[in-house]
């Protein structure tokens, strides 16, 4: 199976769920129901590193499916570990410029093209050093190729700079984030405002543009299949409370006498 970012790359589209109860066992039921791609949430959620590991670990028990992790921030200390854990691709949240960029692609990639942290001689994305990290088709040539970078736009000063931060090398794909824009256009979790409409189309626009793939999430009145129609290659279609909570509602419905 191709990794992550070669399946993207190469024109495929994928739904995606979010993970952000700190529970194996619900990702596992997840993946069992044939999601192709989970991300796990390190930005909101409650997970510490180990638990994102156990779920990291109960997801490749069950399913052949892809493993993201969101970081709680860009810095070299969020993402190294999560790095070093396994996972196919990473997501760093609210990026505003194409310096805060460069400094997150730099920390997420071996040299020479990155400053990712040389402790393949210990880490489990390495297989605990025993695969040879710096000879050449290795662990740490096979991660450059195949890690899935993605940086989230979620402001107004983010959506200005997408034309700089798409250029910059190593930067995969531009995801959007509506929810948090919401708050720069003066409409707080109003998914609904015409110019943050108006403002995601141009952003779609510039990023297909830009030749870097394209993100972002479903929202009430868009499906992800209708995104996918529009160029996405990544939706974040639904998330583990959301399926939890939608659940449990039409239970209670079913049952009241």
């Amino acid at each position: 199976m191709k990794p992550l970012r070669q399946t993207l790359l190469s024109g495929g589209r994928l739904p995606a769920a979010f993970l952000f109860l700190d529970q194996p066992d619900v990702a596992e039921i997840i993946a069992l129901a044939g999601f192709p791609l989970l991300i796990v949430d390190r930005e909101h959620a409650c997970a510490d590193m180990a638990g994102a590991l156990h779920m990291l670990r109960a997801i490749r028990s069950t399913s052949a499916a892809f493993v993201m992790a969101r970081a709680r921030d860009g810095s070299p200390a969020a993402i190294k570990p999560l790095l070093d854990a396994g996972f196919d691709g990473l997501m760093v949240p609210d990026v505003r410029s194409a310096v805060e960029a460069r400094a997150i692609a730099e920390a997420a990639r071996y040299a020479p093209v990155g400053r990712r942290g040389a402790q393949f001689t210990v880490s489990r994305a390495a297989l605990y050093g025993t695969d040879a990290g710096h000879a050449e088709g290795g662990h740490a040539e096979r991660a450059n190729e195949s890690l899935l970078l993605a940086v989230m736009i979620e402001s107004r000063a983010g959506l200005e700079a997408i034309d700089e931060i798409a250029a910059t090398p190593g930067i995969d794909m531009l995801f959007l984030g509506p929810l948090d824009l919401t708050t720069d256009y003066g409409s707080f979790g109003d998914l609904g405002s015409p110019e943050l409409a108006l403002a995601l189309r141009d952003a779609e626009s510039r990023i297909l543009d830009s030749g870097k793939l394209l993100g972002g999430a479903a929202l009430p009145d868009t499906s992800a299949n209708t995104l996918f129609k529009r160029g996405y290659t990544l939706v974040s279609a639904v998330s583990d409370v959301g399926l939890i909570r939608d659940a449990a509602a039409c239970a209670v419905h079913r049952v009241q006498p």
